[in-house]
């Protein structure tokens, strides 16, 4: 056996996570306890967009896939097989978590632009939503072309 085996664990080690463990109770107590929540009507109303695109998707036989504009049901765009990997991977999403809530088809998807640019695409049915500047520019002008204006990200 070795003299390192014999040494008692270090005290000061102790120590320090004793007081970090005593600090971090102390903190949250406080926190607790000073009300640091707003007041319900000090709470700012979410954005309302200012467009919203309600789209559906139309597998075809090819492996292409037909975009829609659900409200008047024109053709946006046909995606091409082995192209937009990125809208094929979010929709694919969306549809997945749709069947294992055994949700249909019948509502439409949206895509929503906001003042401040902010471009989501969300499923009304679940609730889910992405915001597509977390996937970057690239990406987001993936979905933004569907948008008939000409500002959009």
């Amino acid at each position: 056996m070795s003299a390192i085996d014999h040494e008692p664990f270090p005290k000061g080690a102790l120590y320090a996570a004793g007081s970090l463990i005593l600090l971090s109770l102390v903190a949250a107590g406080v926190g607790r306890y000073q009300n640091l929540n707003p007041p319900i009507d000090a709470v700012v109303a979410a954005p309302v967009p200012t467009q919203i695109l309600r789209m559906r998707f139309s597998d075809q036989a090819d492996g292409s896939v037909i975009v829609f504009n659900a409200d008047t049901g024109s053709r946006i765009e046909l995606l091409k097989p082995g192209e937009d990997a990125f809208v094929r991977a979010v929709m694919r999403g969306f549809v997945r978590d749709r069947k294992l809530r055994h949700i249909g088809p019948e509502t439409p998807f949206a895509l929503s632009l906001y003042a401040n640019k902010r471009l989501t695409v969300s499923d009304p049915t679940t609730g889910k939503e992405i915001d597509l500047r977390a996937f970057g520019p690239t990406n987001e002008a993936a979905f933004a072309r569907f948008l008939p204006l000409s500002d959009t990200p």
